[in-house]
């Protein structure tokens, strides 16, 4: 798959020379055989909705606004914002929903519940779920007739990773696409889907998946990089600091999928159920890519 390539090369090109960020191969080989001790976990789904066609739409519109919930440090949440409270509004909001004639007022509804709750960076978020008004309901019926109704063999994953970052900028704008690679992700957890495919993905690259790589000494981070995440100073979006944490993130990731067995949901569903478990603050950078 050309873009998910284009991701790996990115990131391997950042690490052969890094400044901020090393990875630790020693370290990555111990905790691969704490994973496989410890056994895969089940992601949890706060939904039970039976609509396949629904449950993609959320998902489509829960990517779309996957990002950035913390304020000023990593620890204050204006209202609980967290993915977690983010996919409740989704469900709020798409309650009534049915079909096209519904898509748009829920939409709307969701922009203004997300303002309401004060979730950051609402103007990013608002211009992001108005993108999916156009072709969302387009991938989502498309994506249902390939793995529900057996229709459409020429689709495949790498068809509609193309036809998503094509379709929204929002998903498009991330250079790692972590949003893109969640959604594809988060469907093969609710349904199974992609099994043979997952392969060809990455890591969706987040706060707090190099928080528990960090944690755990897969990877290391220098004196002074440590020092401002300890400190809760901004790292700026696409700065090198901050791209060397992701490009870091992906290839630990992809070695661990190696070591493992495991497909890249299920490592990254490791890492993200355990977070609680590490102490330590993610970085901060003020982005719509997570």
């Amino acid at each position: 798959m050309k873009l998910v390539e284009d991701v790996f090369e990115i990131a391997e090109s950042f690490m052969e020379e890094p400044e901020h960020v090393r990875i630790n191969y020693t370290k990555i080989n111990n905790i691969a055989d704490t994973m496989l001790a410890a056994g895969k976990i089940k992601f949890p789904f706060p939904d039970e909705d039976d609509n396949v066609f629904k449950s993609i739409v959320l998902e489509i519109v829960a990517a779309s606004i996957n990002y950035c919930y913390w304020y000023g440090r990593h620890n204050v949440r204006p209202n609980n914002s967290s993915s977690t409270r983010m996919y409740e509004l989704v469900m709020q909001a798409f309650s009534n929903f049915e079909y096209q004639n519904q898509f748009e007022s829920c939409i709307e509804k969701l922009i203004k519940l997300l303002a309401i709750n004060r979730f950051p960076l609402i103007e990013e978020r608002a211009r992001h779920l108005r993108e999916l008004k156009s072709q969302a309901l387009y991938l989502a019926n498309i994506i249902e007739n390939r793995y529900v109704c057996g229709l459409g063999r020429s689709v495949d994953l790498t068809y509609m990773m193309e036809s998503l970052v094509g379709s929204f900028p929002g998903f498009a704008s991330d250079i790692f696409l972590k949003r893109a690679s969640l959604f594809f992700l988060q469907l093969n957890r609710k349904f199974g889907w992609f099994a043979d495919e997952l392969n060809l993905l990455h890591v969706p690259a987040d706060y707090q998946v190099p928080k528990m790589l960090e944690h755990f000494g897969c990877t290391y981070y220098t004196p002074a990089l440590k020092e401002m995440i300890k400190n809760h100073q901004l790292i700026p979006k696409n700065s090198l600091e901050e791209c060397e944490i992701r490009a870091a993130t992906i290839m630990v990731v992809r070695k661990l999928c190696e070591l493992t067995g495991w497909n890249v949901a299920e490592v990254d569903g490791f890492f993200f159920l355990n977070r609680h478990i590490a102490t330590n603050p993610f970085h901060l950078t003020i982005t719509t890519d997570y």
